[in-house]
């Protein structure tokens, strides 16, 4: 943290507050002493801060640590299962859910059917689910920081409205609103792509990368950007909608009224539409030995390019050379250090990460394509739900 800062008034007090708790987030366990070195605050200071910090349960004392002499200092840590967040990601036909404590740590996660997909549909089953997670784990309602909204569209960084999800049929909604309304708890809202960006920022493969692009490939297909380790939204907040670069000018049409938008021919959805159109057009592939063309997953598609099934390889090859296009511009406009690929990429990355790599070896610019990396998320599916849960603990953390 910056070093804190002196002085009698109420602000000062909650800015070193704040940087007191990161602080020993960051460090996981430290002293009194070692706090007082680290931000320039007197050690009357830090003890009335930490004082504090223990009587409203953020942190406890555990044990002591090493000494160069005299005394064992008193490590501090944050108090597990004392402060909780949980986070919700509004999908096509479900939602996801995670509880999570103050240290990061997930306690429960699971998911729940979404049969019809409206704001108010979404937002009631929302309510339900966080009032079932309180009530399961005796969790009172001033111990929860808030819940974190994930949603795969966009949302105008200002009102924190969801201006348009073309995806799941929302325009000009205000989930976020509503649920605070049900709910009388903080409520975060954040695009899905962004919220996988803060979740790999946070816990995940860009803890150190100050410039990244997490790029989630599933219905639609989206990109959270950190810049100078923060995130971008640009104006309102549309920054990311990668889904919808044209890349085939007389491509199929796309939800969001244009044609040849990437989603229409990289997504989840396109890669398996078209497999199970040429597979009911009688091309050879294992994948006409399944019961119901119609029920083909992605999941049976990568199946069989792994057994090298030559129909599913070259839907997924034509998928990737148009991922792979997407990605050369946003090197050559972000000159990112890393690009991480999560969401149902993780399905299918492992075969074709090397031609995306060549593709953007081709055609992205020499300098800024050697200095990326290009990984497949860890976290994969679950990123944007961790993601929503983590945006409430960042607010505590003065993130």
């Amino acid at each position: 943290m910056t070093k804190g800062k002196t002085g009698n008034s109420k602000f000062l007090k909650a800015y070193n507050e704040t940087g007191i708790l990161d602080l020993i987030r960051m460090k996981q366990a430290v002293s009194r002493a070692e706090l007082s070195k680290e931000t320039g605050l007197s050690p009357t200071a830090i003890s009335g801060i930490v004082s504090s910090l223990i009587e409203r349960e953020y942190i406890h004392e555990v044990g002591t640590g090493e000494s160069s002499g005299g005394r064992k200092p008193v490590l501090l840590e944050l108090k597990p299962n004392s402060w909780y967040s949980v986070g919700l990601d509004i999908e096509v036909d479900i939602i996801q859910f995670v509880l999570m404590d103050i240290t990061g740590q997930v306690l429960h996660e699971g998911s729940v059917p979404l049969r019809v997909n409206t704001p108010e549909m979404a937002v009631m089953a929302s309510a339900a689910c966080v009032r079932n997670i309180m009530q399961k784990f005796s969790i009172k309602k001033e111990r929860l920081l808030g819940v974190g909204i994930s949603v795969p569209g966009m949302v105008d960084s200002k009102s924190r409205r969801v201006v348009l999800a073309p995806n799941i049929g929302w325009e000009d909604a205000d989930p976020a609103g509503m649920l605070k309304s049900k709910l009388g708890l903080p409520v975060y809202i954040e695009n899905e792509a962004m919220a996988s960006a803060i979740c790999e920022n946070w816990i995940g493969s860009c803890q150190v990368a100050g410039n990244f692009v997490c790029l989630n490939i599933k219905s639609g297909i989206g990109a959270g950007i950190f810049t100078g380790g923060r995130p971008y939204r640009g104006t309102n907040g549309s920054a990311g909608e990668v889904g919808h670069i044209v890349v085939d000018e007389n491509g199929p049409r796309c939800g969001c009224g244009n044609y040849g938008c990437l989603e229409t021919v990289a997504s989840t959805v396109s890669i398996i539409e078209k497999t199970r159109r040429i597979v009911r057009q009688g091309v050879v592939s294992s994948l006409n030995d399944l019961e119901n063309i119609d029920e083909i997953t992605l999941k049976d598609i990568a199946e069989a390019a792994r057994e090298g099934d030559a129909a599913a390889i070259n839907v997924l090859d034509e998928a990737t050379r148009y991922i792979g296009i997407a990605l050369s511009n946003l090197i050559n406009t972000l000159n990112p250090s890393m690009i991480v690929l999560g969401k149902d990429f993780t399905v299918y990355g492992d075969l074709v990460l090397g031609t995306l790599r060549s593709i953007i070896d081709t055609k992205a610019l020499k300098r800024p394509a050697s200095n990326v990396e290009l990984v497949i998320s860890e976290i994969g599916e679950r990123a944007s739900t961790l993601g929503a849960a983590i945006i409430p603990l960042k607010n505590l953390f003065g993130r």
